[in-house]
């Protein structure tokens, strides 16, 4: 850590604080008594996604943090359903711990109320030892929103293609790798896995709640990454795209996945993927949890997301749960960034992802068995750092609740059951998409179409 950078850091929350006219809460004469490299420092640390596992993982890693460095840190938490609100009312109190767990939807409030610190020299010195995601996506997208970095993400979660490994070896099927492992080549491992006299299906096909996001994904392989034109226009209905869909709920309505599946949710499709069902499931790193707990490592394996036919592309999410931050209340930045600095070592990192089913964010995960090479999350590791690994906006920057919670799958399931045709659902999507998008851009002076995030 360079200190000229840590000392900044201490200028500017001292600057800060003068000129807010405030004092340190302590009393004076105590602290000067305390100058020197013998004070004893403690920070305070919270936690907004408690649970008994997270806090044990965390008051475990700040005794070892103590014993290295002599600092002390106190574990706060606060329950998930009162965080934003409890930390709006600390942070306008100046009254934010030292390091705060922060939500990436919270950086705005926090940079736009100056209640944090940037760490760009942090960035410009360490950035090499983290994976290209983060410093092409996350660093990236706060740079261009917020003018510095802030924040160093606690992990990713990352989406892969789960196949039950020892199905395919029974088989003799060879999967298509690089350029060749497409949309079209996934759909044929899933044909090629169906056996019902076996009572074996190809996939956990997801028809309930959230079943058009795999689909729209697959759908910006075909624009690019793209959901809107530049003037807010829903461009994911051409006929390319109706196609598309079409081959899509044909794994469904040829039977290659169960009949009850256009109920399915994220519960029956890893429960169905685990229990022996089926032999494909699309989702988010953390189902590798679920694998290591009911499955032998010799039954499953990971592949990356397919890639675009038009430009090689894989879209793909670099979801990273939390963030740390610093509190620019905080008398003590040095330790504040070295806490963080520690929590974010391989060996501290690794252990806290483990927990949660999360992908390091580091290169250097040495010979561990999960993240290293031949270990089940090595695909997620190696996606991260694919140059044409690309993170596609989503649905857009106005509330979608409503239609995540209903149109959405609806719409597709109305597909399913042969009560309209691909080109209503995406008509009927994409009318209600534009004019949401529209509307936000005439309430929002300025705004723009979000761009994909690529390695490239």
């Amino acid at each position: 850590m360079k200190k000229r950078f840590l000392a900044a850091l201490l200028a500017a929350t001292m600057a800060g604080c003068l000129l807010a006219g405030c004092g340190s809460p302590k009393d004076s004469s105590s602290d000067d008594s305390k100058e020197g490299s013998s004070q004893e420092v403690t920070l305070r640390f919270i936690d907004v996604s408690p649970s008994p596992e997270r806090q044990k993982y965390y008051e475990g890693v700040f005794e070892k943090f103590e014993e290295e460095t002599g600092v002390t840190v106190n574990y706060e938490s606060v329950p998930w359903d009162d965080a934003a609100d409890k930390l709006t009312v600390l942070g306008a109190s100046g009254q934010l711990p030292d390091v705060i767990t922060t939500h990436p939807l919270w950086l705005g409030q926090f940079t736009e109320a100056d209640w944090i610190l940037p760490i760009d020299e942090y960035v410009e010195e360490h950035g090499d030892e983290f994976v290209e995601a983060v410093k092409k996506i996350n660093w990236a997208q706060e740079k261009e929103r917020y003018g510095h970095v802030y924040s160093i993400p606690d992990g990713f979660m990352v989406k892969g293609i789960f196949y039950r490994k020892d199905w395919v070896e029974e088989i003799g099927y060879k999967i298509p790798t690089g350029k060749d492992w497409t949309y079209d080549a996934y759909f044929d491992l899933i044909k090629a896995l169906t056996d019902k006299d076996k009572k074996q299906y190809g996939n956990s096909f997801r028809g309930a709640r959230g079943a058009f996001d795999p689909l729209i994904t697959y759908l910006q392989t075909y624009s690019g990454g793209y959901v809107y034109d530049e003037e807010g226009n829903f461009i994911l209905n051409t006929p390319e795209c109706v196609e598309a869909l079409e081959k899509w709920c044909e794994i469904y309505k040829d039977g290659y996945v169960p009949q009850d599946s256009v109920n399915w949710g994220f519960v029956e499709m890893v429960d169905n993927f685990t229990g022996g069902l089926t032999g494909t499931i699309s989702n988010d790193s953390e189902v590798a949890k679920a694998c290591e707990e009911k499955m032998d490592p010799s039954q499953w394996g990971v592949l990356p997301m397919p890639v675009s036919t038009i430009d090689g592309k894989m879209m793909n999410t670099a979801g990273s749960p939390y963030s740390y931050t610093i509190s620019k209340a905080s008398e003590h930045p040095e330790e504040a960034l070295a806490l963080i600095d520690f929590l974010v070592r391989p060996d501290n990192n690794i252990e806290y992802c483990k927990m949660g089913g999360l992908i390091p964010i580091k290169n250097d995960v040495g010979d561990d068995a999960i993240y290293g090479e031949d270990g089940p999350y090595a695909v997620f590791q190696a996606e991260l750092n694919d140059p044409n690994f690309t993170v596609p906006p989503m649905y857009g920057p106005f509330n979608y609740t409503d239609l995540h919670q209903d149109m959405f799958h609806t719409e597709l399931q109305k597909y399913l059951l042969g009560q309209q045709s691909a080109e209503d659902v995406l008509n009927h999507i994409g009318t209600e998409l534009t004019t949401r998008m529209k509307q936000y851009l005439a309430d929002n002076e300025g705004a723009e179409i979000e761009t994909p995030k690529t390695m490239q």
